[in-house]
């Protein structure tokens, strides 16, 4: 206990705070991370345990930075707790000369897709800064282009700055126009560069065509080639057949403008033709399909021998409804009052209907009475004499 008082209290309480520390860094829960690799055309100062930051904030670190080729891929890690959007950037901030650089992953995430873990960031898609020491020799070769060593060796460069100083001198104003109307101009190209690169791709594409149809576009312009020098050796011929159509058509418009509305008329009578046509059509149809069907059979009915056309009529069924028949007839012929003219001919005629009905006795059948019946011999020189023998009955 002695021991324990003799220890100073600072001493005490700064080995309670480590053990408290030490106890929490140990039991605490793991922090979850998630990695990310970009790939940078140049890696300048950025090492491992380099930051990773989110709008300057830091958020994670470099883990690896491996150079691949005319590449560097750099690994990273990253609280998950910050969403990084999945079209995300990487880019080498350098914030002043004397001053670490980081890698910052932008833009921040609003909504939308995440970037996976272990998503790869191409080389595309990350940007590195300019080194300054690049920016002293860009510079350094510039001047010693223009120097007395470059192009100005033979006063090349003077000469072009006095002639440039005399060209523009009271020439401020048009060169200020100059200017203003370049930009305006550039300005344009800026906003309408989507079209112009679109032209610029479909002209490429037409290119390439023609590239790939070499053969076949030479003997076009040589077949086009031979129809112009023909043209060429008969352009006395082409200027008098243009002349006599400068003529006629001189007449055909004197003739039109005389006879406009005699025109216009025939033009309407064509088009109502030509709507009946349609509005026929498919009875146009039906002719086309049977005519020839009809015309074939009526030459093969046709007996060229007796001049006559052998056919059978059946009226048998017309004839036991006689005042139907006679009813249609009116009606098709669209008599006045065929209303009446039906009714009378049913009450006329209906009552003897039964009475009109004709036996058709069949070919080679014996007729009532033992006689056989003579089949009528269509297409012959002896024609049928009596309705019965008309209609196919009994001699």
């Amino acid at each position: 206990m002695d021991i324990v008082r003799r220890i100073p209290k600072p001493l005490v309480f700064g080995l309670v705070l480590v053990l408290v520390v030490g106890t929490y860094l140990l039991f605490r829960p793991g922090t979850e991370t998630r990695t990310a690799t970009a790939h940078f055309s140049r890696a300048v100062s950025i090492f491992e345990d380099t930051e990773v930051r989110i709008l300057g904030v830091p958020v994670g670190r470099v883990t690896a930075v491996v150079p691949e080729g005319n590449t560097v891929r750099v690994e990273m890690e990253y609280d998950a707790k910050y969403p990084v959007p999945e079209d995300a950037k990487a880019v080498i901030i350098t914030p002043t000369l004397t001053a670490d650089r980081f890698i910052q992953l932008t833009p921040a995430y609003t909504d939308g897709a995440k970037l996976a873990d272990g998503a790869v960031i191409e080389v595309e898609d990350t940007g590195t800064p300019i080194e300054l020491d690049r920016i002293y020799k860009s510079l350094s070769d510039v001047t010693r282009a223009l120097g007395p060593n470059g192009v100005n060796r033979d006063g090349t460069l003077d000469n072009v700055l006095g002639a440039g100083a005399n060209f523009l001198d009271g020439q401020g104003k048009k060169a200020n126009t100059t200017i203003v109307n370049m930009s305006e101009a550039v300005k344009v190209f800026a906003d309408g560069s989507g079209d112009l690169f679109t032209s610029v791709r479909a002209l490429d594409e037409f290119s390439g065509a023609l590239a790939a149809n070499d053969a076949a576009v030479s003997r076009f312009m040589g077949d086009l080639g031979a129809v112009s020098q023909q043209l060429a050796g008969e352009k006395d011929e082409l200027a008098a057949a243009l002349s006599n159509l400068a003529g006629v058509l001189a007449k055909v418009q004197q003739f039109v403008k005389g006879n406009r509305e005699l025109l216009t008329q025939e033009v309407e009578d064509l088009t109502t033709i030509l709507g009946v046509v349609a509005a026929e059509r498919t009875a146009l149809e039906t002719v086309l399909d049977i005519g020839p069907a009809a015309m074939g059979n009526l030459h093969i009915a046709f007996d060229p021998e007796s001049g006559t056309i052998g056919s059978r009529l059946n009226f048998q069924g017309n004839v036991q409804d006689l005042d139907n028949l006679l009813c249609i007839m009116v009606r098709n012929a669209d008599i006045p009052s065929s209303d009446q003219a039906c009714t009378l001919f049913k009450g006329l005629l209906e009552p003897f209907e039964g009475q009109l009905e004709l036996p058709i006795a069949a070919p080679g059948a014996p007729e009532p009475g033992g006689s056989q019946a003579t089949e009528v011999q269509y297409g012959s020189e002896q024609p049928a004499l009596t309705l019965t023998e008309l209609l196919g009955g009994a001699a």
